[in-house]
């Protein structure tokens, strides 16, 4: 089976299960996947920026407490995450590699936390709001994938990911703002205008989700962050575009509720 039949065939698999889980499912089931794969990508960045098993295991445990302290504070759960390799570190201190360890353990910590409880909070304002947001990504994603295949010829930051494309970052613009106008308008999640507005800015930043997980695996030299999904790589190269506007779309949805 060719990677694009495999990469088509692992999507429809999940957009089922995926899809009631956002329409159907309970809170508590979408925080215990969204913990769940926290871990899984975690584990994912463990191995490829390589520090300590130990710090990976307490940070682990950090990670895992910030979910559940942000329910009642963020900042907390924020601490949380500072704290765990600062232990760590407490024991093991070494100068020489002190500041580049804990770089590589607490950034990883706070994409994946901030990516993945964001998801959380988007659910808490609903969920139409989060499979809007979905759409969005997904398709902006879908897009750039396919066009970049077909017409791409203009690197888009070569030095950081030679494959992708001006024209596959186009055709990823173009996919994600009218999928997620259509979705936005018809759900009634938000006025055609802001719809059409915050479509193409989320489209628009997507890529830079991407382009981060490229320079953290360029700079590790490896292709995949993991094997998890066939014809995708790992968790991170599915939801790197996801985590990284999960943040900003649950800080907009803030503002946007605070009559800002």
């Amino acid at each position: 089976m060719s990677k694009m039949a495999l990469r088509i065939l692992t999507a429809l698999i999940l957009l089922p299960p995926l899809l009631w889980l956002v329409l159907r499912g309970p809170r508590v089931l979408l925080f215990l996947v969204a913990l769940l794969c926290a871990g899984h990508a975690f584990r994912e960045w463990w191995e490829m920026t390589g520090f300590p098993r130990g710090l990976f295991l307490l940070s682990t445990l950090g990670l895992g407490a910030a979910f559940f302290l942000a329910e009642k504070t963020l900042a907390g759960g924020l601490w949380a995450l500072l704290l765990a390799p600062t232990l760590y570190f407490l024991l093991h201190f070494e100068r020489e590699t002190f500041l580049s360890v804990f770089g590589r353990a607490l950034s990883g910590l706070f994409l994946i936390f901030l990516g993945f409880y964001g998801v959380v909070r988007v659910f808490d304002f609903g969920r139409l709001d989060l499979l809007y947001f979905l759409t969005v990504i997904f398709a902006a994603d879908t897009g750039a994938y396919f066009g970049g295949r077909l017409w791409g010829k203009r690197p888009f930051f070569p030095s950081v990911s030679p494959r992708k494309t001006l024209e596959g970052y186009f055709s990823g613009i173009l996919a994600g703002t009218l999928a997620g106008w259509a979705v936005g308008v018809k759900t009634g999640c938000f006025p055609r205008t802001e719809a059409l507005g915050l479509s193409l800015a989320l489209s628009v930043l997507a890529p830079a989700g991407d382009l981060l997980e490229s320079m953290v695996k360029r700079s590790c030299g490896v292709k995949d962050s993991g094997r998890l999904l066939p014809g995708h790589g790992g968790l991170l190269d599915r939801v790197d575009a996801l985590i990284f506007l999960a943040p900003a779309f649950w800080a907009y949805l803030e503002l946007r509720g605070g009559g800002w």
